[in-house]
């Protein structure tokens, strides 16, 4: 294949067909010295970018499999789906310069070697791949339960291309601008198809809409492609900006595809610009199945050439044109299968692909997508939620139905708005109403000021499940529980009723916060790497965005009254994270608010707060005080107070409270690891790592003890040496740097007291270099019998301690040492008595690790009076905590 014409433009740069070519061939030369062979599963996790080109058409032209991965994806999910896929290789772009072991590679060093390289072939060749039956691997969204790995073979996928520009019409002095991931079928199929076509591709960071824009005007854009929400953004964009109109002059083919499409952004976009949105409709299992051109932009226009859709019932049968049913396609681009377990592919059978997709074909052949086929039943009638949603989308703004289960008065129908204009909400209600028959009509209509959005850039429908089970909860419903009840979320509208967060006006300080972590994470990253891992660095990031997209669903569902004030002593680490769940939420309902920094973090603390304090504007004071100073100001003047460290030092602040304040300890837990005989080891072993390591063992979910079966105990520390071994030790800064120095001078004083004294049981590592602070890596392993003391280090080390009798280690576990400090525990394999028995007071994670199940908008912790525990009028008792549940079941109303 030949790029005759073509340019990569990037907001930085322009460069040529022979410019990539070269380079792809000198990377795939880099690749296969490293080892890279055809037949290789190759995982390629990256942002949009021309290295990202370069890196693809190396792997193509090698013949490898390829596995694509979101970069914006967590570690944990990258992990599970490398695991999935039997990948040996991953390429990442979120490291720098070096291996992260030996089998991931970053692209940066990669795209360092390749300038100096060279290689012996002159043309990049696909025809190899072309024949590969596992040629492609995507993710479904995992929308309704774990993504699955979808397998495409080469043959499929090219011919799916050239399908569809025979469809489009696309020439190759077009200029391709997709403002999709590239680690997606729809933003895979553009990229290659700029390569395979000889046309431009331009590239823009995805979420800055207003670069996009410049780049289109600077490339010459003819082809646009988006996702609805995106074009929604685009169309405010021109409302503040009419100007930017011109800039987008050149492009003469506006493409929508990710979701179904609202018939009111197809009207709104029409008018404003001229020209038709021209939707399509296609799927990683099938591929491209129709698309709209130009001179037909009906629906998702006609299938492709080769492509046979048919629409059914609910028995199996083809429908009449225009009427609603299921479709199922037929075509020569058909996935393999899906990945099975042991990362073959599990064959997808004969006969066409029932989507579970609902629309229906015009009298042309036009295909209409709804959406999912999700059925329920309603007032006598079989009703098609995202059906309904088309209807509704007529009010001129994004809507979202959710069904909802209640046994009591039936199928309950949620319908959240997107709408932050501030028009009245009953106005919004009459509209909707006016637009469906009675039997449609939502029971509560819900006013949101965006659509919450997962890392597709999609509506995240499991938040919106959540938050529409609230709702309908019995908790929450108006007296009158009308079908027609409005329900009023912050930022629109206020009604003053109970559902309302005390200060709405700071919901948008947590989201200028949530946009700096995610615009600029950089900022952030430059002050928190001072003492913490890059990588945790990140994870915490990423935590925190979380957390604040969840922040208003939190206090709607807790429903905390106002506070006048709060203190809290804010813990020396996860500093960001901290400030987002000890000081940024309770703002959504606490007047004022003071803290105090961990003295051995004071100056990182500050920093933060320095940097975050004028972007939210919202009263949060740091007391530079002592202690004791703090104690008799900020604390004794609070109505709530929150204390982060130990259980002893929490005891003597405690003690100088008044019976009517709130206090809470967010302590410390032993977090036991438990491996049951029946459980996969290499599944095991991999998160004791990923959980200890976390930021070099200085993590406050770190196992203080692994339990692992006699059997398993010389494959597990073996699993676990390697694993450390091919770790590399570097600066916190470092992307590439597995772990780093101990940062805090007390955790470092107990190691060096630790290990001495357990030097008999120490099997791997042991050493510690003062003048780098580096401990390496540490394993100790005994027997059950032998004496331990249950210490929290916080530090790289590995207490594990082998068990033959289950029993046993039951007894064990119930010990004061355990039940105190119960916070959380991992359980790995079968083994439902151990988990039932550690769920009693702790929170249990099984074949996960407590990373895996924190959220930060939902209580966590255990029973342990050590780990975590509420004091209020005369009484303590120990429970799960979070901030804004505490303060509504402990502060009533004010009268």
């Amino acid at each position: 294949m030949e790029w005759l014409t073509g340019r990569i433009f990037t907001c930085q740069a322009v460069n040529t067909s022979v410019d990539i070519e070269e380079r792809a061939l000198r990377m795939a030369a880099v690749l296969g010295g490293r080892g890279v062979c055809a037949g290789d599963r190759v995982m390629l996790a990256a942002s949009n970018s021309a290295d990202y080109v370069v890196a693809l058409l190396a792997l193509m032209h090698l013949d490898v499999s390829i596995v694509l991965a979101d970069d914006r994806e967590t570690e944990a999910e990258r992990v599970r789906m490398a695991r999935r896929a039997r990948a040996r290789w991953v390429v990442r772009g979120d490291l720098d310069e070096s291996t992260g072991g030996a089998d991931v590679v970053s692209l940066a060093s990669l795209v360092k070697e390749e300038a100096d390289a060279t290689s012996d072939v002159d043309v990049l060749s696909f025809a190899a791949w072309n024949r590969r039956s596992d040629a492609l691997i995507t993710w479904s969204s995992g929308s309704t339960g774990i993504p699955k790995g979808i397998v495409r073979s080469g043959r499929g996928f090219l011919h799916d291309l050239e399908r569809t520009r025979e469809r489009m019409a696309y020439r190759n002095t077009d200029v391709l601008l997709p403002l999709v991931p590239f680690s997606h079928f729809y933003g895979l199929t553009l990229l290659v198809m700029s390569w395979t076509l000889g046309c431009s591709l331009a590239i823009a960071p995805l979420g800055r809409l207003d670069q996009a824009v410049k780049l289109a005007a600077d490339s010459g854009a003819t082809v646009l492609d988006a996702a609805p929400s995106t074009y929604h953004s685009l169309l405010k964009l021109m409302d503040r900006r009419p100007e930017i109109a011109r800039d987008l002059a050149s492009v003469r083919m506006f493409c929508v595809g990710g979701s179904p499409m609202p018939r009111s952004l197809a009207e709104r976009f029409q008018e404003r610009l001229g020209q038709p949105l021209l939707d399509g409709y296609g799927s990683n299992e099938a591929g491209n199945v129709a698309l709209a051109a130009p001179g037909n932009a009906v629906g998702c226009g006609r299938p492709l050439p080769g492509v046979e859709v048919t629409i059914v019932d609910g028995d199996g049968h083809p429908v009449q044109a225009g009427e609603t049913g299921e479709i199922w396609v037929q075509s020569p681009s058909l996935m393999q299968g899906y990945l099975s377990g042991d990362g073959s592919i599990e064959p997808r059978g004969d006969g066409p692909y029932r989507t579970n997709d609902l629309g229906y074909a015009d009298a042309d052949g036009n295909i209409v997508v709804l959406g999912r086929k999700y059925a329920v039943h309603r007032m006598g009638h079989t009703l098609y939620p995202e059906a309904i949603e088309r209807k509704a989308e007529m009010c001129g703004r994004p809507v979202k139905i959710v069904a909802v289960s209640d046994e009591g008065r039936g199928t309950q129908l949620v319908l959240f708005v997107a709408d932050g204009s501030g028009q009245p909400a009953t106005e919004l209600r009459r509209e909707i109403a006016a637009l469906l028959p009675d039997y449609e009509r939502p029971n509560k209509v819900a006013v949101l000021p965006s659509f919450p959005l997962n890392r597709n850039g999609k509506p995240d429908l499991a938040r919106l499940r959540d938050l529409a089970q609230e709702l309908v909860a019995p908790a929450r419903r108006p007296a009158a529980d009308s079908d027609d009840a409005m329900v009023l979320l912050p930022g629109v509208a206020t009604t003053g009723g109970e559902g309302d967060v005390p200060f709405p006006a700071r919901v948008a300080g947590l989201r200028a916060v949530l946009e700096l972590l995610r615009d600029r994470p950089e900022d952030v990253r430059r002050i928190l790497t001072r003492i913490s891992l890059h990588r945790a660095v990140d994870m915490e990031i990423d935590g925190a965005i979380h957390t604040l997209a969840g922040a208003v669903d939190e206090v709607l569902r807790n429903g905390p009254q106002a506070v006048r004030r709060m203190a809290v002593f804010m813990p020396s680490n996860v500093l960001l994270y901290s400030y987002v769940l000890y000081l940024l939420v309770p703002a959504l309902f606490v007047e004022d608010i003071a803290f105090r920094p961990s003295s051995q973090v004071a100056d990182v603390t500050r920093e933060l707060h320095e940097l975050l304090a004028p972007v939210h504007q919202i009263p949060i004071e740091l007391a530079s005080l002592s202690q004791r100073k703090f104690v008799g100001g900020p604390v004794a003047d609070a109505d709530v107070v929150v204390f982060t460290g130990t259980y002893h030092n929490a005891e003597a602040v405690r003690a100088q409270l008044r019976t009517d304040q709130l206090f809470m300890l967010f302590g410390q837990g032993a977090n036991p690891f438990v491996v049951a005989p029946d459980a996969d080891l290499d599944l095991s072993i991999d998160d004791a790592v990923r959980i200890r390591m976390l930021n070099s063992g200085q993590d406050c979910f770190g196992p203080d003890v692994f339990f692992v079966p006699e059997q398993d105990a010389s494959r597990f520390v073996e699993g676990i040496g390697k694993r450390l071994s091919a770790m590399t030790f570097g600066d916190c800064a470092d992307p590439a740097a597995d772990y780093g120095p101990i940062c805090y001078d007390s955790a470092l004083t107990a190691v060096t007291e630790y290990l001495p004294r357990n030097a008999g049981y120490i099997v791997q590592g042991g050493a510690v270099d003062f003048r780098t602070r580096q401990v390496h890596p540490t394993i100790l392993l005994r027997d059950f019998d032998a004496p331990m003391s249950l210490t929290e280090l916080f530090c790289p080390v590995f207490n594990v301690v082998t068990y033959t009798d289950r029993e046993q280690l039951r007894t064990r576990l119930t010990e004061p040492s355990f039940q105190d400090r119960a916070m959380g525990a991992m359980v790995y394999g079968h083994a439902p008595d151990l988990v039932e028995q550690l769920g009693k007071r702790h929170v249990v994670a099984v074949d996960r690790t407590l990373l895996d199940v924190d959220d930060g908008n939902r209580p966590f912790g255990g029973r342990g009076i050590m780990a975590n525990y509420v004091s209020h009028r005369k009484r303590r008792w120990a429970q799960p905590l979070l901030i804004s549940k505490v303060v509504a079941d402990e502060c009533p109303v004010r009268g």
